[in-house]
């Protein structure tokens, strides 16, 4: 009796700990879409149903990203009616390693954003979007196993910055922790979610230690994470800053609600192709290497088959030819490899026959 209680325990200890696995909560197979709903929150929080937006993420691939091995899902967002048009314009990267689940932090199109603080001189000693990107690497953001409500510091760093009232120093800290489970009514059915808060923090010392900094603005973000659907449920609520005391006026951050609506799996799409076909290059933004992917349809002459894919810069000149040959019927991926190309924007046609298509990407160092 004895041995079989104490194999009985095993088993539920085994199945305790293999349901808390992060790689259970992510999709197997590539080609896995999910198709959201985005909805802008006023200064109350409440849904502007009116401004509702489409998000669409793909499970690209899996290859290695910044040195870990990575689930590759590039992103797009804009209105539902054309949102099967749009090209993704981000990329989300997760790698999966036991009980924890890391996303990786890097600019992205925000770089663009961030380079506007920069440009307004509030402190020409210190460039914002040379900080951020030293802020830029994997976090183990979703800790399956880790004890509800204990929050974690992912990264803390301190920064002088002359404002406009005198040089003080400000501290950005990256925090999580998990939530209690939820079951969440969805769009595809209950179900039952791992919950965690994220929070970007920027604090000021204005006091000597050990007295605490002083928080001045932070971003708040909970997200609901399913098994086999990983995120189903995406919260951000608007943000009221006051940086008065810097002599900057009080503003607000419109947040935004994005709930699953359907899932899809396009695996089969293109095992038998049936029409030309090129993908938009993830991940994209890229650094150095990036994927491309395009498929060749059956019941060509072979003429037709006689395939280029070039890259080129703004200016039209050619820069690499990654095929140049005959193709039979069938999907292909082929790496690009832009580590001595300096950053900016690329374009990259596909020609095969009387079909031609140019996407374009961005190389950001």
């Amino acid at each position: 009796m004895k041995k079989l209680i104490t194999v009985f325990c095993l088993f539920v200890l085994i199945g305790i700990s293999y349901s808390q696995q992060a790689s259970d909560y992510f999709p197997e197979q590539t080609g896995f879409v999910w198709n959201y709903r985005s909805t802008p929150l006023d200064s109350l929080n409440n849904k502007i149903d009116s401004l509702a937006f489409a998000r669409r993420d793909t499970f690209a691939v899996v290859s290695m990203h910044q040195g870990k091995n990575a689930n590759i899902v590039p992103t797009k967002s804009g209105p539902f009616e054309t949102i099967n048009l749009l090209n993704y314009d981000d990329t989300l990267f997760y790698h999966l390693d036991g009980t924890d689940g890391y996303d990786f932090f890097d600019l992205g199109p925000l770089e663009i954003v961030i380079a506007q603080l920069d440009s307004l001189e509030i402190d020409t000693t210190f460039n914002f979007v040379h900080f951020f990107k030293s802020l830029e690497d994997w976090y183990p953001t979703y800790k399956f196993a880790s004890t509800v409500g204990i929050e974690d510091t992912l990264v803390s760093r301190d920064t002088v910055i002359n404002t406009p009232v005198g040089a003080f120093t400000f501290r950005f800290e990256y925090l999580n922790k998990r939530l209690e489970d939820e079951t969440l009514p969805t769009a595809i059915g209950n179900l039952d979610c791992k919950k965690f808060y994220m929070k970007w923090k920027v604090s000021v010392l204005l006091l000597p230690p050990p007295l605490p900094p002083v928080e001045v603005l932070s971003t708040e973000n909970t997200i609901w994470i399913a098994m086999d659907y990983w995120i189903v449920q995406d919260l951000i609520p608007t943000n009221h800053i006051d940086l008065s005391f810097f002599l900057v006026d009080p503003f607000s951050i419109p947040g935004v609600k994005t709930e699953i609506e359907s899932i899809t799996n396009i695996t089969e799409e293109f095992n038998n192709p049936e029409t030309f076909y090129l993908s938009q290059n993830y991940p994209n933004p890229f650094n150095p290497d990036t994927k491309i992917k395009f498929s060749i349809p059956q019941d060509l002459k072979r003429e037709t088959r006689d395939v280029t894919l070039k890259v080129y810069d703004v200016l039209g000149n050619e820069v690499a030819t990654l095929v140049n040959e005959y193709k039979p019927s069938g999907i292909y991926e082929v790496e690009f490899d832009g580590k001595d190309l300096v950053s900016g924007i690329y374009f990259y046609k596909l020609q095969a026959g009387y079909f031609v298509e140019t996407k374009k990407m961005v190389l950001l160092k």
